[in-house]
Protein backbone atom coordinates (compact mmCIF):
# COMPACT_ATOMS: atom_id res chain seq x y z
CA UNK A 1 0.00 0.00 0.00
CA UNK A 2 1.17 3.44 -0.86
CA UNK A 3 2.16 5.83 2.26
CA UNK A 4 3.41 9.10 0.58
CA UNK A 5 0.92 11.54 1.34
CA UNK A 6 -0.29 9.52 4.40
CA UNK A 7 3.27 10.13 5.61
CA UNK A 8 2.76 13.92 4.58
CA UNK A 9 -0.26 14.26 6.86
CA UNK A 10 1.64 12.48 9.58
CA UNK A 11 4.35 14.69 9.30
CA UNK A 12 1.77 17.88 9.09
CA UNK A 13 -0.13 16.76 12.10
CA UNK A 14 2.80 15.88 14.15
CA UNK A 15 4.45 19.19 13.91
CA UNK A 16 1.34 20.64 14.82
CA UNK A 17 0.57 18.38 17.92
CA UNK A 18 4.34 19.34 19.06
CA UNK A 19 4.12 22.91 18.98
CA UNK A 20 0.25 22.19 20.81
CA UNK A 21 2.30 20.09 23.32
CA UNK A 22 4.72 22.86 24.01
CA UNK A 23 1.99 25.35 24.23
CA UNK A 24 1.27 23.76 27.05
CA UNK A 25 4.65 23.59 28.55
CA UNK A 26 6.01 27.12 28.19
CA UNK A 27 3.03 29.07 29.38
CA UNK A 28 3.14 30.18 33.17
CA UNK A 29 0.95 28.82 35.70
CA UNK A 30 -0.43 32.04 36.20
CA UNK A 31 -1.54 32.66 32.85
CA UNK A 32 -2.51 29.00 32.42
CA UNK A 33 -5.06 29.65 35.24
CA UNK A 34 -6.10 33.00 34.21
CA UNK A 35 -8.78 33.96 31.75
CA UNK A 36 -8.37 36.18 28.93
CA UNK A 37 -11.59 37.11 26.97
CA UNK A 38 -14.00 35.69 29.07
CA UNK A 39 -12.16 32.37 28.46
CA UNK A 40 -9.74 30.83 31.42
CA UNK A 41 -6.38 29.94 29.12
CA UNK A 42 -6.47 26.08 30.03
CA UNK A 43 -10.09 26.07 28.92
CA UNK A 44 -8.98 27.06 25.52
CA UNK A 45 -6.27 24.39 25.24
CA UNK A 46 -9.03 21.47 26.75
CA UNK A 47 -11.48 22.52 23.92
CA UNK A 48 -9.27 21.57 21.47
CA UNK A 49 -7.56 19.25 22.97
CA UNK A 50 -10.40 17.20 23.65
CA UNK A 51 -11.72 17.90 19.31
CA UNK A 52 -8.24 16.17 18.75
CA UNK A 53 -9.07 13.57 21.32
CA UNK A 54 -12.99 12.96 19.18
CA UNK A 55 -11.55 13.51 15.51
CA UNK A 56 -8.36 11.27 15.72
CA UNK A 57 -9.29 7.70 15.63
CA UNK A 58 -9.92 5.10 13.48
CA UNK A 59 -13.43 3.43 14.09
CA UNK A 60 -16.68 6.19 14.10
CA UNK A 61 -18.61 3.70 15.63
CA UNK A 62 -20.28 3.28 19.52
CA UNK A 63 -17.01 2.55 20.93
CA UNK A 64 -15.62 5.00 23.96
CA UNK A 65 -12.95 7.13 21.80
CA UNK A 66 -12.05 9.19 24.77
CA UNK A 67 -8.20 8.47 25.93
CA UNK A 68 -9.08 10.37 28.97
CA UNK A 69 -12.27 11.02 30.97
CA UNK A 70 -13.20 13.82 32.76
CA UNK A 71 -16.07 14.84 34.96
CA UNK A 72 -19.24 15.05 32.74
CA UNK A 73 -19.42 18.93 33.69
CA UNK A 74 -16.33 19.77 31.44
CA UNK A 75 -18.07 20.93 27.90
CA UNK A 76 -16.07 21.85 25.01
CA UNK A 77 -18.67 25.10 25.05
CA UNK A 78 -16.00 28.04 25.89
CA UNK A 79 -18.70 30.05 27.21
CA UNK A 80 -20.48 27.49 29.32
CA UNK A 81 -21.25 28.71 32.86
CA UNK A 82 -20.68 24.73 34.07
CA UNK A 83 -16.75 25.54 33.98
CA UNK A 84 -16.77 27.36 37.16
CA UNK A 85 -15.22 25.47 39.61
CA UNK A 86 -13.38 23.24 36.86
CA UNK A 87 -9.79 22.81 36.32
CA UNK A 88 -7.28 20.49 34.43
CA UNK A 89 -3.45 21.58 35.14
CA UNK A 90 -0.82 21.21 32.95
CA UNK A 91 0.18 18.38 34.14
CA UNK A 92 -3.06 16.53 33.62
CA UNK A 93 -3.30 18.21 30.00
CA UNK A 94 0.29 16.49 29.01
CA UNK A 95 -0.74 13.56 30.16
CA UNK A 96 -3.84 13.60 28.22
CA UNK A 97 -2.02 14.78 24.76
CA UNK A 98 0.25 12.10 25.45
CA UNK A 99 -2.17 9.87 25.53
CA UNK A 100 -3.86 11.05 22.51
CA UNK A 101 -0.47 10.74 20.38
CA UNK A 102 -0.18 7.53 21.39
CA UNK A 103 -3.80 7.06 19.82
CA UNK A 104 -3.07 9.40 16.95
CA UNK A 105 0.13 7.38 16.16
CA UNK A 106 -1.80 4.05 15.72
CA UNK A 107 -3.73 5.83 13.56
CA UNK A 108 -1.75 6.65 11.45
CA UNK A 109 -0.11 3.47 11.27
CA UNK A 110 -3.11 2.08 10.29
CA UNK A 111 -4.10 4.51 7.45
CA UNK A 112 -2.74 4.11 3.99
CA UNK A 113 -3.23 6.42 0.88
CA UNK A 114 -6.06 5.03 -0.39
CA UNK A 115 -7.87 5.20 2.66
CA UNK A 116 -7.43 8.87 3.13
CA UNK A 117 -9.91 9.34 0.55
CA UNK A 118 -12.58 6.84 3.00
CA UNK A 119 -15.49 8.46 4.27
CA UNK A 120 -15.80 8.36 8.55
CA UNK A 121 -19.21 8.35 8.45
CA UNK A 122 -21.02 5.91 6.19
CA UNK A 123 -20.37 7.22 2.53
CA UNK A 124 -20.55 10.89 3.66
CA UNK A 125 -17.96 12.36 1.43
CA UNK A 126 -17.99 15.48 3.29
CA UNK A 127 -15.78 13.57 6.26
CA UNK A 128 -12.54 11.75 4.98
CA UNK A 129 -9.41 10.50 7.12
CA UNK A 130 -8.15 13.12 4.99
CA UNK A 131 -10.83 15.90 5.84
CA UNK A 132 -10.66 14.72 9.51
CA UNK A 133 -6.94 15.37 9.21
CA UNK A 134 -6.98 18.68 8.21
CA UNK A 135 -9.68 19.72 9.92
CA UNK A 136 -7.87 19.05 13.17
CA UNK A 137 -4.81 20.51 12.19
CA UNK A 138 -6.67 23.74 10.92
CA UNK A 139 -8.59 24.11 14.09
CA UNK A 140 -5.20 23.39 16.40
CA UNK A 141 -3.58 25.81 14.51
CA UNK A 142 -6.19 28.41 15.08
CA UNK A 143 -6.32 28.05 18.54
CA UNK A 144 -2.77 28.30 19.12
CA UNK A 145 -2.68 31.35 17.00
CA UNK A 146 -5.07 32.74 19.94
CA UNK A 147 -3.35 31.41 22.89
CA UNK A 148 0.05 32.33 20.99
CA UNK A 149 -1.28 35.81 21.33
CA UNK A 150 -2.39 36.15 24.74
CA UNK A 151 1.16 35.01 25.25
CA UNK A 152 2.83 37.37 23.04
CA UNK A 153 1.18 40.43 24.05
CA UNK A 154 2.19 39.24 28.11
CA UNK A 155 5.69 39.39 26.92
CA UNK A 156 6.39 35.98 27.43
CA UNK A 157 7.80 33.00 25.31
CA UNK A 158 5.26 30.71 23.37
CA UNK A 159 4.72 28.13 21.11
CA UNK A 160 7.66 28.74 18.04
CA UNK A 161 6.99 27.36 14.38
CA UNK A 162 7.81 23.90 14.40
CA UNK A 163 8.22 21.70 11.34
CA UNK A 164 9.34 18.46 10.88
CA UNK A 165 11.21 19.07 7.43
CA UNK A 166 13.22 22.54 8.12
CA UNK A 167 16.45 22.62 9.53
CA UNK A 168 16.46 23.63 13.46
CA UNK A 169 16.33 27.92 13.70
CA UNK A 170 15.05 27.71 10.25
Amino acid sequence: MNRVITEAFRNQFDSTFHMARILVKVCPEKVWAGTYNEVPFWQQVFHYVYYIDFWMREKFDDREWRTMIFEDAYTTDLYAKSYEGLFISQEKMLAYLDAIQAKTTCLFDALNDEKLGTSVFGDNPQFTYADVITGQIRHIMYNLGYLNGILRELGLPESDWYAYNEPEGA
